[in-house]
């Protein structure tokens, strides 16, 4: 919980509830789907990517004042293990370093954002582009790059898509958009420290685009 102090801020609801319902259809839909008997003929793939985090906003709901996320950076790998020819279960962590405005004034506060998420894609097309949607729900800890502060804890979600186009047998590229979800795990949450907080939001969270390209191996 934000403790309730002078200069800590309360931060409204973002729509981010949403996202959930359709991850959990999304990952339900790729768990359905008819096991192969035999064993998977592709190998497993490792996948360093690259690209950013843009769209994050928050609303102060003292103020009604929208604040927004800087675009920034994000770098991330994806360990995928195959369960047929175009079904994927994939462990997936990604990093981002973040700027959002604390105050009205223009004060600032840098932020480490690390999500650890499981999930999986579904592949379709048998030419040289192969399209496909992903899903994945983990755990996201966010905490400010100043020492002195509380890292916090959030329920991470992402849903997407993208293409995947193979360079060689062993080595391809993966382009893929994702929309991810941040959702406090109690009533809110706040990066605080000292009897103070810079940063604060309601449970219903934030809401973020992530651009990504990706160079995948097979081993």
């Amino acid at each position: 919980m934000v403790p309730e102090t002078g200069s800590s801020r309360r931060i409204g609801p973002m729509k981010a509830k949403g996202l959930f319902p359709a991850l959990f259809v999304a990952l339900g839909t790729l768990s359905a789907a008819p096991a192969q008997a035999q064993a998977p003929k592709r190998p497993v793939e490792l996948t360093v990517l690259g690209g950013l985090r843009l769209g994050g906003q928050f609303v102060d709901a003292e103020t009604g004042y929208a604040r927004s996320f800087d675009e920034d950076l994000a770098v991330g790998l994806a360990l995928g293990f195959p369960l047929g020819e175009d079904r994927t279960l994939e462990v997936v962590w990604t990093h981002a370093q973040l700027s959002a405005p604390a105050t009205d004034d223009g004060g600032a506060v840098d932020l480490r954002l690390d999500t650890l998420g499981i999930g999986g894609t579904y592949e379709w097309g048998d030419g040289n582009v192969r399209p496909f949607v992903s899903g994945t729900i983990g755990a996201s800890l966010l905490s400010a790059q100043t020492a002195g502060y509380d890292s916090e804890l959030l329920l991470g979600g992402t849903l997407g898509g993208g293409f995947k186009v193979p360079l060689s047998e062993r080595v391809g590229l993966r382009f893929e958009g994702r929309g991810v979800a941040l959702l406090a795990t109690g009533g809110a949450a706040g990066i605080c420290g000292g009897g103070s907080c810079v940063l604060g939001f309601s449970g219903a969270g934030i809401l973020e685009l992530e651009l990504l390209a990706g160079l995948s191996i097979t081993f």
